[in-house]
């Protein structure tokens, strides 16, 4: 009887000592530290898996269905990892500082909001899953062959790679290798700077598809207006064989439905089987255009957006080891306009890289945080100001207008003047000239796109500019006044 009470309480005593180191555990398991150092773990392997896929080419949509669900798993995580980070460690500057200055606790920063802290268990939770769900596209992704003209980690060296495509890539690619007995069109819609052409011109650069057609034509559509009859213009082409077609929608072409629709005519009846063509538009009118569903491209969200301006701002470098920088790179994204995103980190990040210290990330921050905008004349022509001062040039600021784009250009035909080299020194021409072009970004990826602007540093809107920056601090002392006056 004896032995059959110990053995009982022995196993209570087990039980409760179970429950208690359970209950522990599971309190611990909530930490913030915890949960940062398993979001860490499971971010490193999610980046694993996505750069290996990367560089295998993935027929299956299936898998690349599950891929993008796991880049995009990524793309959130990291985000939200270093976003609270930045304001855990906003939160405790802004605390000692209020500290020294011996302020009322009414008037002590904030915490981090309690959403950004719930939201951490949330992100590992659903990456975990994601991975967990992955094992079976691990198995299947050694099936896949590598792409041997890829030698790059889209990590690493992400401006030479195309971002985030892969899946729209096979998308189009598969469309091209379907066979039909029609004459097949594809329309790809989005809005401007979304990489519609990089898109493309990649998918006519891979294997399978210069293996599938013997021709590429490329056209505009102010080249489409033609006569039903115009045999000289459709001698051009050569029907009786495998031809693929890409269109580029212009903007200001108001006639190129009709200009399409009459070329499309022309052509249909003489097409061969193995002819397809592909729209590029930003007009989602344009949709019906197409004999398949359009492939629509979206621009970068939030998260999308910081992953990939913080691969070009570091480069090889670990962001990690550069706590101070990564804050900053951080604030200058959320301040960034997404008019034209992969311009714009590409033009931000070429002058952080330069210099990896806070001092320069400091001024250059402050650079493009003053940058304004504003109508230069009764025309409606506008210009963004970057209150810069040039070397040995006049005391005035710098405006750059007359943004264009130029493809198929020789680096010797493009200016000799970069923006990173205005920002960092104020270089100007030999002549010292006070109106000149500048070499804003050249594009590492195919179609090698240049972005060309006309700087100009006259004392003639030295006024004009002024007036707008007092115009400015104003609002912003009035926006601030409001804020307080609201949160009393």
């Amino acid at each position: 009887m004896d032995a059959l009470l110990s053995a009982v309480a022995s196993d209570l005593i087990g039980r409760l000592v179970s429950f208690l180191i359970g209950k522990y555990q599971e309190r611990g398991g909530t930490d913030s530290n915890d949960v940062t150092l398993r979001l860490q773990r499971a971010l490193l392997r999610a980046r694993v898996v996505v750069e290996e896929a990367e560089g295998r080419q993935i027929t299956n949509r299936a898998m690349l269905q599950q891929l993008n669900q796991l880049r995009q798993q990524l793309f959130r995580a990291a985000y939200a990892l270093e976003a609270f980070r930045w304001r855990a460690t906003n939160h405790s500057r802004s605390r000692r500082s209020h500290a020294m200055v011996s302020r009322s606790p009414s008037q002590t920063s904030p915490a981090p909001s309690k959403d950004t802290s719930n939201v951490l268990p949330v992100m590992v939770e659903t990456l975990e899953a994601t991975l967990g769900d992955m094992r079976e596209f691990v198995v299947l992704l050694n099936s896949c062959p590598r792409l041997t003209k890829q030698p790059y980690s889209a990590y690493l060296f992400v401006e030479r790679c195309m971002f985030g495509r892969q899946m729209e890539k096979e998308e189009v690619i598969g469309f091209l290798l379907k066979p039909s007995k029609e004459l097949d069109v594809l329309p790809i819609i989005g809005p401007r700077e979304v990489g519609k052409r990089t898109l493309v011109e990649h998918v006519c650069l891979d294997e399978r598809v210069h293996e599938r057609f013997t021709e590429i034509h490329r056209l505009r559509s102010d080249e489409l207006d033609l006569d039903s009859h115009d045999e000289n213009h459709l001698s051009l082409f050569d029907f009786t064989a495998r031809s693929l077609m890409v269109i580029d929608i212009i903007d200001d072409d108001t006639d190129a439905e009709e200009s399409w629709r009459r070329f499309h005519s022309a052509i249909r009846h003489r097409a061969h089987n193995g002819i397809k063509i592909i729209i590029i538009s930003r007009t989602e009118a344009h949709s019906t255009l197409g004999t398949v569903p359009p492939l629509r491209l979206r621009a970068l969200c939030r998260e999308e957006f910081w992953y990939f301006f913080k691969a070009l701002a570091f480069g090889a470098v670990d962001p990690n080891e550069h706590p101070d920088l990564l804050r900053m790179a951080m604030k200058m994204c959320e301040g960034m306009g997404d008019f034209a995103p992969f311009r714009a980190a590409n033009t931000v990040a070429a002058s952080l890289g330069t210099d990896l210290s806070v001092r320069s990330w400091r001024r250059v921050r402050k650079m493009y945080h003053e940058a304004t905008m504003l109508q230069l004349d009764s025309a409606g022509v506008k210009a963004w100001c970057l209150c810069r001062p040039v070397k040995n040039g006049p005391d005035a600021p710098c405006l750059f207008y007359n943004t264009r784009k130029l493809t198929g250009v020789a680096r010797s035909e493009l200016p000799k003047i970069t923006m990173p080299e205005v920002l960092a020194d104020g270089s100007l021409p030999l002549a010292g000239e006070t109106r000149f072009d500048v070499l804003v970004w050249q594009s590492r990826i195919p179609p090698y796109i240049s972005y060309i602007a006309t700087c100009d540093t006259d004392t003639t809107h030295r006024q004009q500019v002024v007036a707008l920056k007092k115009r400015l601090l104003n609002k912003r002392r009035r926006d601030k006044h409001e804020d307080i006056g609201t949160s009393n």
